[in-house]
């Protein structure tokens, strides 16, 4: 990350097989012959070259295990810490006392619980969520909460304190039908893309997880995906995600977001750091590979 300009250096962001000979496109069948994993790799490295890391792959697909408070983490990159987290009921982070709108999570009429959120709604605006706000901006009239209790919700007992008066709501809940841990980590997710907004560290399971699951919020909750991959890069930067010195979490976790969004700079980055500090990798919350 260069620190010389308070201008950020775009990243590469097109399909890696414009810029890397024999990718993907240039030779059928290629993505089956990924002829290596970082594990692997890893062992191999000083007989390789820079040149050649484009043929090298990691596959991130082990499932995601149930997140639960106790296994929740909060990753401050500036600071370099990791610690746990179990804000969920109310972030003081993000609880603005000036703040006018409340960020419920759950449905509008489906519970007393309070809000999670306090923050402005001057700042959700100028920051392009017009989904966000059209989806789930409170409505004048409800159902009430006695009588949507008979209905099944993904959303329990997260929140029990009713929160001050605000002039504006936003009730997010989780999709219907999903588990308890399911719907918790929705939640965790919609709290990160809060984080993003008002630059906040973001807290997770595995940071490569938040990462991903980050943009996808942002690819719903906003209109322009290009725009919210570049906004995501930046992101990355200002929270120093992308200082991998030191840091296997940093490394692996933005290594599997540059794997799944083809971002060659950042991959390269991120895996050379990756080799660097291969001993340390096992360590790590983020060293999920399965070999092939």
């Amino acid at each position: 990350m260069d620190t010389t300009s308070n201008q950020r250096q775009p990243r590469f962001r097109g399909n890696i097989s414009k810029s890397m000979p024999g990718s993907r496109s240039n030779s059928p069948g290629a993505p089956s012959r990924r002829i290596q994993k970082l594990n692997s790799y890893l062992s191999k490295m000083a007989s390789h070259s820079s040149d050649n890391l484009h043929t090298a792959s990691v596959t991130f697909t082990k499932p995601i295990e149930p997140m639960r408070n106790t296994s929740i983490r909060r990753w401050d990159g500036t600071r370099r810490t990791t610690t746990n987290w179990d804000s969920i009921r109310r972030d003081p982070e993000l609880w603005f006392p000036s703040g006018d709108c409340l960020v419920h999570l759950y449905a509008q009429g489906h519970s007393r619980r309070g809000a999670s959120l306090r923050v402005s709604l001057a700042a959700i605006e100028s920051s392009n969520c017009g989904p966000l706000l059209a989806n789930f901006s409170a409505k004048a009239h409800v159902e009430s909460p006695s009588t949507a209790s008979d209905r099944s919700s993904s959303d329990e007992d997260y929140f029990n304190d009713p929160s001050p008066p605000a002039k504006h709501e936003l009730f997010i809940p989780a999709p219907p039908g999903l588990s308890r841990d399911a719907a918790f980590r929705y939640h965790v997710t919609t709290r990160n893309f809060f984080a993003w907004m008002f630059e906040k560290p973001l807290v997770g399971g595995r940071l490569g997880d938040a990462l991903l699951s980050l943009l996808e919020r942002m690819n719903e909750f906003r209109a322009d995906e290009d725009e919210n991959l570049e906004d995501m890069l930046n992101y990355l930067d200002s929270q120093e995600y992308t200082d991998f010195r030191s840091c296997p979490d940093h490394a692996l976790a933005v290594l599997q977001f540059a794997e799944k969004h083809e971002l060659l700079e950042l991959w390269r980055d991120s895996f050379c750091h990756c080799a660097g500090m291969s001993a340390d990798l096992p360590a790590s919350a983020e060293f999920e590979l399965n070999n092939v």
